[in-house]
């Protein structure tokens, strides 16, 4: 029973605090014919509407227990964009519909408290009133039998409307404004990739900035520690030299030859993470740098007003190369290669042909299934065509953001 009244309170709490927008709403409906007619000419006619509606959101909200997001409005078009936007469509079938059912709804949730208790004392004063005279809301009480009997059932009447009936009208209440003033499934589907587009945006731009601070911190940092040690290690050898047969001479050397090999292996690790000349010389250097190491003649076109993409894009693009260049060296057999790179900002297209054999298998784990991999990692597209003795080309698309 507790449970029951205070479903029913919290109920009546979500009718009555509606009246904040149905009044408001119920007087727009009067001068709604008038909206709608100017609406085609002047789209400015709906921001009362609008600001109605973000307050009614904000309410539903509050009862829902998470924000109630705005429907999205169509943007552009003129003046007629107002008129062909479904959510303006919406945001006036709401204020028709929750200015008349809103505005009678909250009185009635809120007049039957009054009205069980009134019904229920009848009894206690009907009599005062001249015979067959006195009216107890929706009975006529004439004698005592009905007195008794009549009131008390209206009031159980009343009491089950606010027990059962309430809670489900301001259930249909907060229903309708979800429905009609929040986004559909396919306004949320959008806003859905709006918001993945620009986090995957910045979760770009932290991860390029996230490699060229690890790029530098190993290349300033582990690598010229390194580098030191090696050099003292050097002297060291040549000091010892002086003492023939001491075995502390093979030992440093031995140390030597593994801090280089270490080196070596560290500047591999720089330039798998990201290669030092990107960061110098941007990625048509890097390209160039690329192209010119090779045992082939590399063509290489990028234009000279290619906008720079984030330092995640430029290293996937630059390692597609890289690979891409590779394969053709070791298994195409062939005698030319091109690679082309364009960009607007927006997107990255990277193209390398060369006029090999072809046929290469892009299932069998090579390093073309390594460029899908990592394109694919970045949202991007990789199209890979070798068909038999008409060579091979790679074409990959990476999204910038």
């Amino acid at each position: 029973m507790r449970t029951a009244i205070s479903r029913s309170t919290r109920a009546t709490a979500v009718l009555a605090s509606g009246l904040q927008t149905a009044l408001p709403a119920l007087a727009g409906v009067v001068v709604l014919p008038f909206l709608v007619l100017l609406l085609p000419f002047a789209p400015s006619v709906t921001k009362p509407v609008r600001v109605l509606a973000r307050l009614e959101r904000e309410r539903v909200g509050g009862y829902l227990g998470f924000p109630l997001p705005e429907a999205a409005h169509a943007e552009g078009g003129g003046k007629l964009r107002a008129a062909r936007d479904p959510a303006t469509w919406r945001d006036l079938l709401w204020t028709v519909t929750h200015g008349l059912g809103g505005t009678f709804l909250g009185l009635l949730g809120i007049a039957l408290w009054p009205a069980i208790v009134a019904s229920a004392t009848i009894p206690l004063y009907w009599w005062l009133f001249p015979p067959e005279t006195f009216t107890g809301m929706l009975v006529v009480i004439r004698t005592w039998p009905e007195a008794l009997t009549l009131p008390l059932l209206q009031a159980a009447l009343y009491a089950a409307m606010v027990v059962w009936l309430v809670p489900l009208i301001a259930r249909g209440q907060l229903w309708l404004a979800r429905t009609l003033l929040g986004p559909n499934e396919t306004e949320l589907l959008a806003q859905q990739i709006e918001r993945l587009t620009a986090t995957r945006a910045e979760a770009l731009e932290s991860h390029g900035a996230e490699l060229r601070r690890i790029e530098r911190d190993l290349h300033d940092g582990i690598q010229a520690q390194l580098v030191a040690v090696s050099v003292r290690l050097g002297l060291a050898a040549r000091a010892l030299s002086a003492e023939p047969g001491n075995p502390a001479t093979e030992l440093v050397k031995d140390a030597r030859t593994g801090i280089e090999d270490s080196l070596g292996n560290l500047r591999s690790i720089i330039r798998g993470i990201y290669p030092p000349i990107l960061a110098d010389r941007g990625l048509a250097g890097a390209v160039h740098a690329l192209a010119g190491g090779q045992r082939i003649p590399v063509t290489v076109r990028v234009p000279d007003d290619l906008p720079r993409p984030p330092a995640a894009i430029e290293a996937a693009a630059y390692f597609v190369v890289a690979e891409s260049l590779t394969n053709v060296t070791k298994h195409s057999t062939a005698k030319h290669a091109e690679v082309v790179v364009e960009g607007d900002g927006h997107s990255l297209r990277v193209t390398v042909h060369d006029d090999g054999q072809g046929g290469a298998d892009t299932d069998s784990g090579s390093g073309l299934s390594g460029i899908r991999h990592r394109v694919a990692a970045l949202d991007g597209t990789a199209r890979i065509d070798s068909p038999v003795n008409a060579g091979t080309t790679i074409e990959v698309h990476l999204p910038c953001g």
